[in-house]
């Protein structure tokens, strides 16, 4: 496992000087010690790579994780916003599934200023995609990988983005990273935040124009994902 401390402090070490051999019946003299100034080092930050790394050996060990999210939608050419609320379930690959798995519930919805019941859920077993609408009794199975690949839904190949299980490698192959300084509006937590702003490479095979994510510095869980599409 990866690790990387932020903050260090050197503790002040004392040297001790060789005494000159004593004189025969002579009192030896306590000699003080020399001493050193602590050094302290600045804590440094970590790159826009070295925050991936950190994202990916985090990610190795979460398990199992559970959340309230929201979901915006924004159409700018109809001047439309929806939001979408509802609890997101999520499982890490084991040995038994070798692909992540989630299923989000979104209850309620707002489209504008009007509020509203709403049961859509979004199922997903590793292989296949399960769009359920409970209030229009419709339902959309799409497989969202073949077999024996795995989905990069970091790429936002799901219906949403769900950036728990970045890996540094294939977010490098795919875009180019950059950290983006804090700015008004971002998402706050108590251990401070990280943004990260994703820009697809000419063969990325996404329809994004841009990704953006914010992170808890700790324990490194994701606050926000926007993604801009064309």
């Amino acid at each position: 496992m990866l690790s990387y401390a932020i903050g260090f402090s050197l503790i002040a070490v004392g040297c001790t000087a060789a005494p000159a051999e004593p004189a025969p019946n002579t009192p030896v003299q306590p000699v003080a010690p020399d001493t050193i100034e602590p050094v302290v080092v600045q804590p440094v930050e970590p790159t826009a790579e070295g925050w991936l790394t950190l994202l990916e050996s985090s990610a190795s060990e979460t398990r199992t994780l559970t959340a309230r999210v929201r979901m915006t939608t924004i159409a700018s050419l109809l001047e439309e916003e929806t939001q979408r609320f509802g609890p997101l379930k999520y499982a890490a690959a084991d040995d038994q599934n070798p692909s992540m798995r989630f299923a989000a519930q979104f209850t309620r919805m707002k489209i504008d200023d009007l509020i509203e019941d709403s049961d859509q859920s979004y199922i997903y077993d590793g292989r296949w995609l399960l769009d359920l609408d409970a209030i229009d009794k419709t339902a959309t199975q799409r497989e969202l990988v073949p077999e024996g690949e795995q989905a990069n839904l970091e790429r936002g190949d799901g219906p949403f983005l769900l950036p728990l299980n970045l890996r540094k490698d294939r977010v490098l192959q795919k875009f180019d990273v950059e950290l983006i300084d804090a700015a008004e509006g971002d998402p706050q937590s108590d251990a401070g935040t990280f943004h990260l702003r994703l820009t697809p490479k000419p063969a990325a095979g996404t329809d994004a124009q841009r990704i953006d994510l914010w992170f808890d510095r700790e324990p490194l869980l994701p606050l926000r994902a926007a993604t801009l599409e064309a």
